[in-house]
């Protein structure tokens, strides 16, 4: 059961850190997002950063369900025999509450990440001028046919 148990710590102690990686890239994407980079290059950027972000979340999910698993598997005998463990429970519990707190900490960056590429595509979108546009939208495949062989006819190139 203590092996067990050391393995569920070594597990959450690896989620944490994880989780510390992605914070460290949601920070360093918003700090890209800021900048006075056009959209594009900044989007490249961040996208570019994503792929370190996916392993590390990979990492967490890993670990999830590891942690899961091992519960799940020993979680009668481990509240049979509270008492016993109740130092290593303990540190276990801590190591949960600085996971979540890193974890509302990411969730609010990138919130505003998104916030932030929102305002800058708003400005670097071209203005509304308030123009409705010339054509309507066709409704279904054999209109998109018909204009197209319509116009296919009166054309003279």
């Amino acid at each position: 059961m203590l092996t067990s148990l050391n393995i569920m710590l070594t597990g959450l102690k690896k989620k944490e850190q994880a989780l510390l990686e992605i914070l460290a890239i949601s920070e360093n994407q918003k700090t890209v997002i800021e900048s006075e980079l056009p959209l594009d290059e900044s989007r490249e950027l961040v996208f570019q950063m994503n792929s370190g972000k996916q392993a590390a979340i990979q990492i967490v999910k890993d670990c999830d369900n590891m942690f899961e698993a091992m519960l799940k598997e020993m979680g009668q005998e481990l509240e049979r025999e509270q008492d016993n463990y109740k130092p290593q429970v303990k540190v276990m519990q801590e190591h949960i509450k600085r996971i979540m707190d890193i974890d509302v900490k990411i969730r609010v960056t990138e919130q505003e990440n998104n916030r932030l590429l929102d305002g800058k595509r708003e400005l670097f979108a071209p203005p509304n001028i308030g123009l409705k546009p010339r054509m309507s939208v066709m409704k279904d495949t054999k209109t998109v046919i018909d204009a197209y062989k319509e116009s296919s006819k009166n054309f003279k190139g």
